[in-house]
């Protein structure tokens, strides 16, 4: 099963520059994965509320090999490409009216009991047998790079507004934390043509946040809290 929708890209999910920006992406990718696991009956809501547990992004590469401009046209498709026992994996392509790519994305799930806060089985939680796995349109690989944390460069508080239904900070709120360390005209100059985030812990409103800068042959980052890593990305440009 395949969720396919159109539309033009909105100013809402725009940069500076007027295209695609980096959050817009994962924002426009959040909200197709969500979508189509509802129309499956696997979506996150469901899963608390028959299931007591969660779905937890545990990594996104997404790829923009060019740019999306303001009220461009463009379709974007979602489906599941594989899963396994405790892992689900979906990915979403944008195609502009011409078939070329402008974005293409691989997110891996898992579910995690609301109780326990341990890892449950896909079965679990809805997913098996009866669940549809298209064939990938395209490949992405996702990194292999370990990047070594280095100095640290902010500091941000989880507020209201970065929390989900989930009670848990919002995954594009991390994404904005990240790109909060670029400057406008430096992102206008060389944009963001691939980021991986990778996410390793949850954290709640009021939480405080350390950003730091890794040692690495891209740009990357990570987040840690109390001197645990919550969360890191690898941003090539």
């Amino acid at each position: 099963m395949k969720l396919v929708k159109t539309g033009r890209l909105a100013a809402s999910s725009c940069g500076a520059d007027v295209k695609l920006s980096v959050e817009g992406a994962f924002r426009l990718v959040e909200d197709m994965v969500t979508e189509l696991m509802g129309d499956q009956h696997i979506d996150g809501v469901t899963c608390m509320r028959e299931y007591n547990g969660m779905w937890v992004f545990v990594r996104n590469r997404i790829e923009m090999p060019q740019p999306l401009e303001w009220m461009e046209e463009y379709t974007a498709t979602s489906y599941i490409s594989s899963f396994s026992k405790i892992r689900l994996y979906i990915d979403t392509v944008l195609q502009k009216a011409d078939g070329s790519v402008a974005l293409k994305s691989r997110l891996e799930l898992c579910a995690v009991d609301l109780e326990t806060g341990k890892i449950r089985k896909s079965e679990s939680v809805g997913v098996g047998e009866k669940t549809p796995a298209e064939e990938p349109v395209f490949e992405i690989a996702y990194s292999k790079e370990k990047p070594v944390r280095g100095e640290m460069i902010d500091e941000v508080t989880v507020r209201p507004a970065d929390i989900d239904y989930c009670h848990h900070t919002n995954n594009v709120a991390y994404v904005r934390y990240f790109v909060n360390q670029i400057g406008v005209d430096d992102l206008i100059a060389k944009p963001v043509r691939a980021i991986e985030v990778q996410y390793a812990a949850q954290t709640h409103e009021g939480d405080r946040l350390s950003v730091y800068r890794c040692e690495s042959e891209n740009e990357a980052f990570v987040i840690e809290k109390e001197g645990a890593k919550v969360v890191s990305c690898i941003i090539s440009r």
